[in-house]
């Protein structure tokens, strides 16, 4: 077997993690996990209580991923797709979101549709496992 081919197989463990981490980020420290998108806002109150609204979404979606690849697989590629669905989501409200700062647009748009794409390519390759 390839790298190529165990980074693949091992997507959804990785894509899980990911999402926990920065979960986890922005309900521990969401003013320092939220200053890429929100600059000098990520220490407003209304800020900091809206990253970890976005924390919780991420530690569910991503540790629920992780756990379901080894204990419950048919709940794998559901997961996958709630993540994909709301990076999708995310993506677009980044890309379509007025007068946000470009340096926002872009990180936002970056990171989202990187998962977007990252969860999809994982859900593709589940039947090749």
């Amino acid at each position: 077997m390839t790298i190529g081919n165990t980074l693949v197989r091992r997507l959804p463990d990785i894509v899980g993690l990911g999402r926990a981490a920065i979960g986890i980020a922005h309900m521990i420290a969401p003013t320092r996990a939220n200053e890429l998108l929100a600059g000098p806002d990520a220490a407003v109150a209304t800020t900091r209580a809206a990253a970890r609204t976005f924390g919780i979404r991420e530690i569910y979606i991503g540790g629920g991923l992780f756990a379901a690849n080894r204990y419950a697989p048919a709940a794998v590629r559901p997961l996958l797709r709630a993540g994909v669905a709301v990076d999708v989501w995310d993506t677009a409200a980044f890309a379509l979101t007025a007068h946000l700062p470009q340096r926002t647009r872009t990180a936002g748009c970056a990171i989202a549709g990187g998962f977007a794409i990252a969860g999809a390519v994982a859900d593709l390759q589940l039947d090749r496992r």
